[in-house]
């Protein structure tokens, strides 16, 4: 009896180094890599994974909302990436929301939506009843710089770097002070026991770094209030020493910084940005807007939003404009004159399934004119035959690997 045809054994890839060849691959790739197997969709999901994919990341990117096919957008130069999020009217793409790691966070009346752009889960939480407040009434008129979330809350949204959740933060005071908390993971909203001990202005974006948020409060106390997302306990932080209305908060490279336009004098941009012990700011930036033509300065907001690996600042404005200086010559260079920045952007393949018992609604919580991206799970279904070509590929490159290995 002729001897029977064995059976090639199977390639076994040690972890250390799958997760190398898999930090290499495009973003399509690694979410159709995920069926593969259960290691590899452990190594694809992991935080570990997450933030080294960060870090091998060769240009910074940026997420920028279009409404509209214009004959000419933006698309990145060598420095920066562009992803753009499309949407079908203006209102949704200019609508108030709130990032960190590349998640987006969208408050409507009702609904917190939560979505990640890189994998294409969305996810929506209901918020019940919105608050009424008529405190904001009279200075509607002349807010030209405010960032108005629905019923005037004061909203956060970051991530708690000791178990890696998502949160989203909610404040209200009027008549009293309260805050409740929204874990991603859990899926359910409860109040925290001890209140903000300050009003913050609710019209203000506030920014998360390191696993706080700050929100900066100009009215009642002069301030930058943080809310540490692990230990749910409120801190107060000195703001700089001069303050104006169109200050913003931003997390500039991970650190806080307040962007300050400046128009007593000549018109320029003040970036200050805070130690890691939270004592003392620190000029970072002094760009000069002279070479800008706008009318009433004063009524504009500029947003730092990252610096390249050559050093240089990106950043925009409420005039949707995208600029970009150069430290070492002190020039300014107009990107764009018509594109709505969102915040930068990163990769994170983090999954947005709720572990607790709550049943995410999927049918009606996107905000209306968000593109559907719940098709995903069927494309790569589709796929599957080029995932098995592709996972041919890795394994003729490992197997190039060990050649070379044994040879040296």
């Amino acid at each position: 009896m002729a001897e029977e045809e064995k059976k090639p054994k199977p390639i076994y890839l040690f972890p250390d180094l799958l997760e190398e060849i898999l930090l290499r691959l495009p973003l399509q790739s690694i979410l159709n890599f995920k069926i593969v197997a259960k290691q590899w969709r452990s190594i694809l999901e992991s935080r570990r994974f997450a933030e080294r994919r960060v870090e091998i990341q060769k240009n910074r990117k940026i997420l920028a909302a279009v409404d509209h096919e214009p004959e000419s957008r933006f698309e990145g130069d060598e420095e920066i990436e562009v992803f753009y999020l499309h949407c079908d009217c203006d209102d949704v793409a200019t609508r108030p929301s709130l990032t960190c790691d590349g998640l987006v966070c969208i408050p409507v009346p009702g609904w917190v939506n939560v979505l990640n752009l890189s994998t294409g889960e969305s996810i929506g939480f209901p918020s019940g009843p919105d608050p009424v407040t008529n405190y904001y009434d009279y200075q509607l008129a002349s807010g030209y710089w405010w960032n108005t979330f629905p019923a005037f809350w004061a909203m956060g949204f970051g991530k708690d770097i000791v178990n890696g959740s998502y949160k989203v933060v909610r404040m209200f005071f009027d008549p009293n002070h309260y805050c409740e908390i929204l874990d991603v993971n859990i899926g359910e909203w409860r109040k925290l026991l001890n209140p903000p001990p300050y009003k913050v202005d609710a019209r203000r974006k506030s920014a998360c770094v390191n696993g706080s948020i700050y929100w900066l409060e100009l009215h009642d106390k002069l301030c930058v209030l943080a809310l540490d997302l692990h230990t749910e306990v409120f801190r107060v932080i000195p703001s700089p020493p001069i303050c104006s209305e169109s200050d913003q908060v931003v997390n500039l490279e991970n650190r806080l910084a307040i962007a300050k336009t400046n128009t007593w004098s000549d018109w320029k941009l003040e970036i200050r940005c805070l130690d890691a012990q939270e004592k003392t700011w620190s000029m970072t930036y002094t760009i000069s807007l002279t070479s800008i033509a706008t009318p009433r300065p004063w009524r504009v907001w500029f947003r730092p939003m990252a610096v390249s690996k050559q050093g240089n600042l990106f950043f925009y404005d409420s005039k949707k404009r995208l600029f970009k200086y150069y430290p070492e010559t002190s020039s300014l260079r107009c990107l764009s004159l018509d594109i709505c920045v969102i915040s930068p952007f990163v990769e994170n393949l983090v999954s947005l399934r709720p572990s607790g018992s709550y049943v995410p609604k999927t049918s009606g919580s996107r905000p209306s004119g968000f593109p559907s991206i719940d098709s995903r799970i069927s494309k790569i279904f589709r796929q599957i035959p080029n995932i098995l070509l592709t996972t041919t590929l890795v394994s003729l490159v490992v197997f190039r690997y060990f050649v070379v290995s044994s040879k040296s």
